[in-house]
C-alpha cells in the first residue's frame, strides 16, 4: 500500500513537470518568435538610419551578440523538450527576466520607429530642396558662362596724362577767352564782348523793326555817358551835342507846330506851347544828350526766335534780364560747328591759330567748360594751349545754353555814333511823339479823377479820405515832373542830338555780357497808387549796397 502511494505519488511529479516542461516550451517559442520580429524591425530602422556614431555601433553589437546567446539556448531547449529539466522553475524564470531586461531597449526604439520615419522624410525633402537650388544655380551659372563667351574683349585704352592741379585765382586784370567742350568737340566762344555786340549791331541795323512804337507814357530812351566824371566825382557826364534852333531837323521835326501841355510845381496844368520854345526858350543853341531809343520785348523776342541768328558755331538766344530794363545773350551750339579732335589738333588749324593769337597777349588765359561727354576733347585741347603757355582753368558744365561773363569787364568802349538810326529816329518822333504827348495831357487833365479812384472802398472816415488824396496827388504829381514830361521831351532831344553826333566816341559801358550793351527796353510809368507812409525815426538806416565786382573770379588750375 504505501508502495503504491509512493508510485502514484511519482507519476504525478512525472506528470506536473511533463506539464511545466510543456509551458515553458511554448513560452519560449513565443520568445523565440517575438525576438525574431523585433530583430528584423531594429534591423530595418538602423538600415534607414541617416547616421550611426561608433558608440551607437559597438553598443548594437553587445546587444546583438546576447541575443544570439539567449535564441542558442532557446533553440537547445526547443530541440530537447522532453528532456528532463537541471534547472528550478525559479532560475528558468530569472533567466526570462534577464532575457526581457536585456530586450527593453529593443522594445523602446521599436516603438519610436514612426518618430524616426518621420525624422528620415524630413531630411529627404531637405535634401531634394538642396539639390534644387544646386541644379538652378549650376544652370544660372552655365549661362553667364555662354554670355561671357560672346562678349567681346575690352579695347585696352591708352592712359591719359594728367597733370596735378594747381589751384590758384586769376589776376583781376586777366583777359578770358572762354572754351566750351559739348558733343564730343570743341567750341571756341573766344571774348563775351565779341558776341554781345554783334547782337548791339544786329539791333540797330533792324532798329525799325525792334522800336517800340506804343504811344504809352513811359521812358523811350536811354542816355549814353562820356568818360568825363560829374563836379562831385560820383558819376559821368553824358554824351553831349550842341544844337542850332534853327537846324535842319529842329525844321524837319517841325517843333514849332507840336503842342505841348505840362504840369507846374504844383500840380495844376500850364498854358500849352510849341515843343521848340520848350527846348531851346530864347536861346539859339543848346546842348542835348545823345540818347538811343528803347526797344518793344515783344518785337526783340520774335525778331531773334529761337536762336535763328549767330555766327557758323553759335545760335544767338536774346531774353530780357529778370525784371529789369536789360538784355540778356546766351549762346546755343550749332551741331555743324566746334572742332573735332582730330580737327583742331592738326597744325595750323583754327584752334591753334586762335592759340598763337591769344599767346601774344598779356594777362590773357583759357577757360574750360566742359561737358561729361567731351573730356577727352578738353584734355587735348588743354595740351596744345599749354604748348602755347597760355594759362588755363577748367571746370564742368551741363546745359544747352551758354551765357559767358566778362572779365575783366570793359570800362569803356569805342562807339560809332553814324550807326544811329538818323531816319527810324526823325520817323519815330513824328509818329509816336504826337501820341505821348496826347497821353500827358490826358494824365494831367484826369489827374483828380485818377487819384479819387484810388482811395481804398475800405476807408470811410472822410478826414482820412481827403489826407489820401491830397498826399497821393502830390506824390504823383512829383513823379510826373521828375520823370514823366523828362521822358517825353527826350524823344525830341535824342532826335536833334543824333543829327550832330558824328564819327566814333569812347563811352563809358553801362552793361556787360553775358547783357548787351547799350540796348535797353522800353520802361512804362509807373504811378503811385497809394501814399508813402511817414519815415519812422526809429527805423534803422539801410546798410550800403556792397560794390559792384569788377569781374568774374575765375581759378585756375
Amino acid at each position: 500500500m504505501a508502495r503504491r502511494a509512493r508510485d502514484d505519488s511519482e507519476r504525478s511529479m512525472d506528470s506536473l513537470l511533463d506539464a511545466l516542461t510543456n509551458v515553458v516550451g511554448v513560452l519560449l517559442l513565443i520568445l523565440i518568435i517575438s525576438s525574431l520580429g523585433l530583430s528584423q524591425a531594429v534591423k530595418v530602422v538602423v538600415e534607414n538610419l541617416p547616421d550611426v556614431t561608433k558608440e551607437d555601433l559597438q553598443e548594437l553589437k553587445v546587444r546583438a551578440d546576447e541575443t544570439r546567446k539567449n535564441l542558442k539556448k532557446l533553440e537547445q531547449a526547443a530541440a530537447e523538450p522532453k528532456k528532463k529539466l537541471e534547472k528550478t522553475p525559479a532560475q528558468l524564470m530569472l533567466e526570462i527576466e534577464k532575457i526581457e531586461n536585456n530586450n527593453k531597449d529593443l522594445a523602446k526604439k521599436s516603438s519610436d520607429m514612426e518618430e524616426l520615419q518621420k525624422k528620415i522624410d524630413e531630411e529627404e525633402a531637405r535634401r531634394k530642396s538642396r539639390e534644387t537650388e544646386v541644379l538652378s544655380v549650376a544652370a544660372e551659372l552655365a549661362e553667364m558662362k555662354a554670355i561671357l563667351a560672346q562678349t567681346p574683349e575690352q579695347e585696352k585704352v591708352a592712359p591719359k596724362v594728367v597733370k596735378m592741379p594747381n589751384p590758384r585765382i586769376a589776376a583781376p586784370e586777366s583777359n578770358a577767352y572762354y572754351i566750351v567742350c559739348k558733343f564730343g568737340k570743341v567750341y571756341f566762344v573766344g571774348d563775351p564782348y565779341t558776341h554781345a555786340l554783334k547782337v548791339t549791331d544786329a539791333i540797330y541795323s533792324n532798329f525799325a523793326k525792334l522800336a517800340y512804337t506804343g504811344g504809352d507814357l513811359g521812358s523811350y530812351t536811354f542816355t549814353l555817358q562820356s568818360t568825363r566824371q560829374n563836379a562831385n566825382r560820383n558819376g559821368y557826364l553824358p554824351v553831349q551835342e550842341k544844337v542850332r534852333k534853327n537846324g535842319r531837323f529842329v525844321k524837319a521835326l517841325g517843333l514849332d507846330k507840336v503842342m505841348v501841355t505840362e504840369m507846374g510845381g504844383d500840380g495844376a496844368a500850364l498854358p500849352e506851347r510849341d515843343m521848340l520854345a520848350r527846348l531851346f526858350g530864347a536861346n539859339d543853341r543848346r546842348e542835348f544828350s545823345v540818347q538811343r531809343m528803347r526797344l518793344d520785348e515783344k518785337k526783340v523776342k520774335a525778331f531773334f526766335g529761337k536762336g535763328k541768328f549767330g555766327p557758323k558755331d553759335f545760335s544767338y538766344f536774346i531774353e530780357k534780364n529778370g525784371t529789369t530794363d536789360r538784355l540778356k545773350l546766351s549762346l546755343g551750339f550749332k551741331a555743324e560747328g566746334g572742332w573735332k579732335i582730330e580737327q583742331f589738333k592738326k597744325r595750323n588749324s583754327e584752334f591753334d591759330k586762335a592759340c598763337k593769337k591769344v599767346a601774344l597777349q598779356r594777362n590773357a588765359l583759357f577757360y574750360y567748360y566742359v561737358s561729361a561727354d567731351s573730356f577727352e576733347a578738353y584734355l587735348e585741347a588743354r595740351n596744345i594751349s599749354e604748348s602755347h603757355r597760355i594759362a588755363a582753368g577748367w571746370t564742368t558744365w551741363e546745359g544747352e545754353k551758354f551765357s559767358p561773363k566778362a572779365m575783366p569787364r570793359r570800362e569803356t568802349i569805342n562807339l560809332k555814333l553814324d550807326a544811329i538810326p538818323m531816319a527810324q529816329y526823325e520817323n519815330l518822333a513824328k509818329t509816336i511823339g504826337p501820341k505821348v504827348i496826347a497821353a500827358q495831357k490826358a494824365e494831367i487833365a484826369g489827374l483828380d479823377q485818377k487819384v479819387a479812384a484810388l482811395v481804398p472802398k475800405t476807408m470811410k472816415d472822410e478826414a482820412a479820405k481827403a489826407k489820401f488824396i491830397t498826399d497821393l496827388k502830390k506824390e504823383r504829381g512829383a513823379y510826373f515832373l521828375s520823370y514823366v514830361q523828362p521822358w517825353t521831351r527826350q524823344i525830341y532831344e535824342s532826335v536833334l542830338a543824333a543829327s550832330e553826333a558824328k564819327g566814333s566816341k569812347e563811352v563809358r559801358v553801362d552793361v556787360h555780357p553775358p547783357e548787351i550793351p547799350h540796348a535797353r527796353l522800353f520802361v512804362k510809368a509807373a504811378f503811385p497808387s497809394k501814399p508813402r507812409p511817414p519815415v519812422d525815426p526809429n527805423k534803422p538806416k539801410p546798410k550800403p549796397r556792397p560794390k559792384t565786382p569788377t569781374g568774374t573770379t575765375l581759378i585756375l588750375d
